[in-house]
């Protein structure tokens, strides 16, 4: 006697359809496996949209014609989504339909940064204290800085350098800070995949 029946198909047979909308337009919208492929989707949707929503102003309400194709491309660049995911976004934004729209507004740019140090702030396990994100478009810099101590939070700032730093050889650089403080250059680098 069989008490359970396994799956016809497991969650690791429907990774590809999660980066890929062509894959996932073969689910109907009733299949239990398009349901598993959106509830995941939907993680990577609210991390983009909750953190950025004036990105929603740039596209429809629901951020699809961003999110999906966005998706894809991150697909085949084979991009790891860790602290840097906004960053790619806005990477992705320049060189899509959206890039007039994107690029007539810096917020977009602001907002991008300060997420994705806020997610390193977030993330990072690592002895440095902060990081400085550069990009080639403006000198301004962003800074995402950890817990200085439990009774503080962490703190994102956006500064104008009196004197700029070189620019960024891609369009956006990072370098992390092994102290409170912004006293050191060491040279950008590049985002990782």
């Amino acid at each position: 006697m069989t008490l359970l029946s396994l799956p016809s198909r497991t969650d690791r047979d429907l990774y590809p359809a999660l980066m890929s909308p062509q894959l996932n337009a073969k689910y109907p919208a009733d299949d239990k496996a398009f349901v598993r492929i959106d509830v995941s989707l939907r993680i990577y949707w609210h991390t983009l949209f909750d953190i950025c929503p004036e990105l929603l102003e740039l596209s429809s309400p629901d951020g699809m014609s961003i999110f999906r194709p966005f998706m894809a491309w991150a697909e085949e660049k084979k991009l790891a989504f860790d602290w840097s995911y906004y960053l790619w976004v806005y990477v992705w934004l320049r060189q899509s339909p959206f890039k007039e729209r994107l690029l007539s507004d810096d917020k977009y740019l602001r907002s991008t940064m300060a997420a994705s140090a806020a997610r390193w702030a977030i993330l990072d396990r690592g002895r440095s204290c902060g990081i400085v994100i550069g990009c080639a478009d403006t000198a301004d810099l962003v800074i995402g800085w950890k817990c200085r101590n439990v009774r503080l939070g962490r703190e994102i700032e956006l500064i104008e350098p009196e004197e700029p730093l070189p620019a960024p050889s891609d369009l956006f650089g990072y370098f992390t800070l092994p102290s409170f403080e912004l006293d050191t250059f060491p040279g950008w680098q590049s985002l990782a995949r």
